[in-house]
Parts: structure tokens; sequence; C-alpha cells
């Protein structure tokens, strides 16, 4: 999968400042919110990040959202696809979207390392620069996918794609 040329440096100091100021939570006995931040601060990075990357005239095929990562991130054994279905198919379960993102955690983790280890692009191992890579859009928007599935009130309570 390809690296984004030219991806602007703006928009990496904000993911790696956002990672970084967050290294030192307990993920163990995260502070209330945690979750959620994760999941709105990525909504709003991609959807920045995504808005560059069109006004560039580069294939969006490339940074299209899985429904699910592929079969070999799937079978990994960090994978579990018990959460994967939980999420899915049952998103009302989660009372919040703090919960739902704290768990939604939980995958991304694992999603990272075998997309990086799959495709061959360490940069998905590395939040300082990960987000140059085509494969954390795949990702991240897969995960604002299963957020908006849970959002009732705003969502149509189904995955959509793009």
């Amino acid at each position: 999968m390809p690296i984004i040329p030219n991806f602007p440096l703006q928009l990496l100091a904000e993911h790696r400042a956002w990672h970084h100021a967050r290294m030192s939570v307990d993920p163990a006995n995260p502070p209330p919110g945690f979750g959620a931040d994760f999941l709105e601060f990525h909504r709003q990075f991609i959807r920045r990040a995504l808005d560059w990357y069109r006004r560039q005239g580069l294939d969006e095929r490339l940074v299209q959202p899985w429904i699910v990562p592929p079969e070999p991130i799937r079978a990994a054994p960090c994978y579990d696809r018990a959460a994967e279905a939980r999420i899915i198919r049952m998103p009302w379960s989660f009372a919040t979207a703090d919960e739902l993102g704290l768990f939604i955690e939980s995958l991304h983790n694992c999603i990272h390392q075998q997309s990086a280890l799959l495709y061959g692009e360490p940069d998905l191992n590395d939040l300082d620069v990960a987000p140059r890579s085509t494969v954390f859009y795949q990702i991240h928007g897969m995960i604002d996918n299963w957020y908006r599935a849970w959002e009732p009130r705003t969502g149509s309570g189904t995955i959509r794609c793009g």
C-alpha cells in the first residue's frame, strides 16, 4: 500500500501531539471520556486529511474504509472476532461513545500492528507517521463507520462506507 506523497507536516504534527499527550494514560484505567475522545479526534482528523487528499487529486480508492479488516489481520492471534462481531452486530450494546471507543481501541492496536506486517508498512506502527499511509484511512474510516452505526441520533444505524 502506498505512502501518501507530500503529506502535510502540520497534520502529522497534530496526530503526533494528540497521541503523545495520551501516552501516560494507564490503558487499564483510562480517564472518563478517553474512548469518546479517541473516536472524535480521529473522525475530525481523517475528515481534514482526506479533504486535503482529495484536493491533491489522489486515488480515492486507496483510502476507502474497510467493512472489516482483511482476513490475514482477522486471523492474527491478537485479533478478537467476538469483539468485532459485537461492534458490528450489536452497536447498541455500548451505553456511551466512551465505552464504544475504549472497546474499539482493544482491536485498534492489533489492526495497526498486523496491517504493518501484512502490507510491509512499518509506518503503521509509528504514531508519528502512520497518517502518511493509505491503510491508516482504511482502518480509521472503518472505525468511524462503526462509530456512525452506534450513533442512533445522527447515524442511520447501519455501517456505511466512505
